[in-house]
């Protein structure tokens, strides 16, 4: 198995490392000394399962790593650089754990100590046991979907800290295919264990086993591990206390999809790192290494998007440069993000957090060309070390962001893969394209990893298997009443900022109907926010009440995405306090009902609906109507 070693020398110095060899970025920024973060700066939780002792470390400090050494005795410790560890300690007491922060400039000097309080000592199982066999029979496999699924790292630590792999990083090679049956025979502490080789017929062996018969007999001693044939074996398994550990033993001779020394094979004994409904992680460690294991429930694999190395991929051939940053908290330009280049993508860092959308652009310019002739597909997968609230994903026409595939903002939840895709996308006449990533509206030192980004003609079948729709959600039940509208009798200010390329013109004009109303835009927009239209109400609403809320549009012309947004009057930062702040798409001459139904109420003395018609057409004319604001009514 090849080591690997991620731009972490300074961890490696931390932690005793020998020589480091490493993937070297296509890009460094200058190491800032003064950037080195500071101990007292740590914020950690600690929380602890009493049913099973087991402990969650959790660093809440966006954009860092942390370095935990937890003391499990006297003499023994684990290490690692997880941002959420979790382990499980068998004996009751007080356990310290020494943490210490990094960032891509360093570790710091100093650290903090927090306690992890263990109130009893384990000495049952049953929970354990209920999630290894759900009281019966359960099969797991490799968590092929999660990172470090297979890992290897320094004797003592969790087996992550050297090499980790990615998301499906052993395909075709066998493993992925072994099945694991773990079932309840009565016993507490103990039940029977399956290993079945699946329809690979074999086990996956590291290059360095060359005397265990009969793996070893077809090693080709080239250096790579290698496939050997393995037989379906029924045996047993046990859960056992060492000192504040507990293991997973299975007899000798017993497999686990992935043999990494003799010693895994002599005496096949797990530390358990965790167990849930759905996954098991697991380390074994023979004072020389460490290996990592994540195992997960049977069934269908996590999609990850369309194959990155497939030969159809044009973006893996690509000529593609990442062009100019705008990054502007509050609309004031500042000095560009530091990035770096990744084997799959990028790793972006913002420090400064924004408020908006389009206020962290990353444009990447490459030299595809697409055509109208032809229909697409796309994916690309996006990791936040922090939430965000809308990723803007765009494949536009370099030199024509109005000429475009798709425009959309995803959601992200922290340390959480989003896998954005689109198949069969009718195509666009450009010579080349460009994919704009806007992170606006991130929090302050928050990482960005873009990873495997797919483009390719969709009549090339890479082999994915795309997700199955899921099935549409019952609209929520919903009475409309006329007479509960508080909209009818709202009286309302009106505002405009109506600015086609940032420069604002004259307001549109505005034609009213009683509340039903008519903006008429002569100038196109190719923004979002670049057409706003503000109705400050005095409508006022409460955090004890439900609400529903509906409108319809009418456009003259396409539209890309109309922004409705419910928000409380002010403006600056009350301008994050809202209902909803949804695009919608507008289809030329026909009516569009938005609703939201059953909202949770928030406290707003004034309440202003904010259209925004930013990407219109020229010449375009919108009719607004049936504006309904009311309390909640089934």
């Amino acid at each position: 198995m090849k080591k690997i070693f991620n731009n972490i020398a300074s961890l490696g110095l931390l932690l005793g490392l020998g020589a480091i060899t490493g993937c070297s970025p296509e890009k460094f920024d200058t190491v800032d000394p003064n950037a080195i973060p500071e101990a007292s700066d740590i914020n950690v939780t600690v929380t602890v399962d009493p049913e099973t002792n087991e402990y969650t470390l959790t660093l809440n400090n966006p954009g860092y790593y942390p370095v935990w050494t937890i003391h499990t005795s006297p003499t023994k410790q684990d290490i690692s650089t997880r941002p959420v560890y979790k382990g499980i300690i068998t004996a009751a007491g007080t356990y310290q754990v020494e943490v210490r922060m990094g960032n891509r400039n360093g570790v710091s000097k100093g650290s903090k100590v927090v306690e992890i309080n263990i109130e009893n000592t384990l000495v049952d199982y049953t929970p354990y046991m209920r999630r290894l066999t759900n009281g019966d029979s359960k099969t797991w496999m490799f968590a092929a979907d999660l990172p470090g699924h297979l890992g290897c790292g320094e004797p003592g630590s969790d087996g992550l800290g050297w090499w980790s792999a990615a998301p499906h990083d052993k395909e075709g090679v066998g493993m992925y295919e072994n099945r694991f049956i773990f079932a309840d025979n009565g016993e507490s502490a103990s039940g029977k264990y399956t290993y079945d080789p699946g329809t690979s017929g074999t086990i996956y062996v590291n290059t360095g086993i060359t005397s265990l018969p009969p793996y070893s007999d077809v090693n080709p001693g080239d250096g790579v591990d290698y496939q050997a044939p393995a037989q379906l074996n029924e045996t047993t398994f046990q859960l056992v206390t060492e000192g504040t550990d507990m293991f997973l033993v299975f007899p000798k001779g017993t497999l686990l999809g992935y043999l990494p020394f003799n010693q895994a094979y002599d005496n096949p004994k797990f530390k358990v790192h965790s167990i849930s409904n759905d996954n098991i992680e697991l380390s074994i460690d023979n004072g020389e290494i460490a290996w990592h294991y994540i195992l997960g429930l049977e069934g269908d694999p996590k999609f990850t998007g369309f194959k990155y190395d497939s030969e159809f991929n044009m973006w893996r051939t690509a000529n593609v440069s990442v062009g100019a940053f705008y990054y502007a908290p509050g609309w004031a330009q500042i000095a560009d993000p530091e990035y770096t280049v990744t084997d799959n993508g990028y790793t972006v860092s913002l420090p400064a957090a924004t408020s908006d959308q389009w206020q962290a652009q990353m444009p990447l310019i490459t030299d595809i060309s697409a055509n109208t002739a032809t229909n697409y597909d796309f994916s690309v997968v996006l990791n936040s070390s922090t939430d965000h609230p809308g990723v803007t994903v765009k494949l536009t026409q370099d030199g024509d962001d109005g000429n475009f595939l798709f425009e959309e903002r995803v959601q992200l939840k922290a340390y959480e893969d989003f896998v954005f895709y689109k198949s069969d996308l009718p195509g666009i006449d450009a010579a080349t394209l460009k994919l704009v990533l806007d992170f606006g509206g991130n929090a302050e030192n928050t990482e960005i990893t873009i990873s495997n980004i797919v483009l390719k003609d969709h009549a090339n079948d890479d082999g994915t298997v795309l997700p199955a729709e899921k099935p549409e959600e019952p609209e929520s039940p919903v009475t409309w009443v006329d007479d509960a509208n508080l909209w009818t009798a709202a009286t309302y200010t009106t505002e405009f900022w109506y600015a086609p390329g940032w420069a604002q013109i004259a307001d549109p004009e505005f034609t009213e109907s009683g509340k039903d109303f008519t903006v008429s835009l002569p100038e196109a927009t190719t923004d979002q926010w670049q057409a706003q239209v503000k109705l400050h109400s005095d409508v006022t609403t409460s955090a004890e009440k439900q609400y529903d809320f509906r409108i319809v549009m009418n456009s003259t012309t396409d539209h890309p995405g109309v922004t409705v947004k419910l928000v409380l009057s002010g403006g600056g930062d009350n301008d994050n306090v809202f209902y909803m702040a949804e695009r919608v798409q507008l289809t030329a001459y026909d009516d569009c009902e938005f609703k939201w139904v059953n909202m949770p109420g928030i406290d707003m003395d004034k309440v202003s609906l904010v259209l925004d018609f930013g990407g219109c057409a020229a010449n375009t004319v919108v009719n607004v109507s049936k504006i309904h604001l009311q309390e909640h009514h089934e």
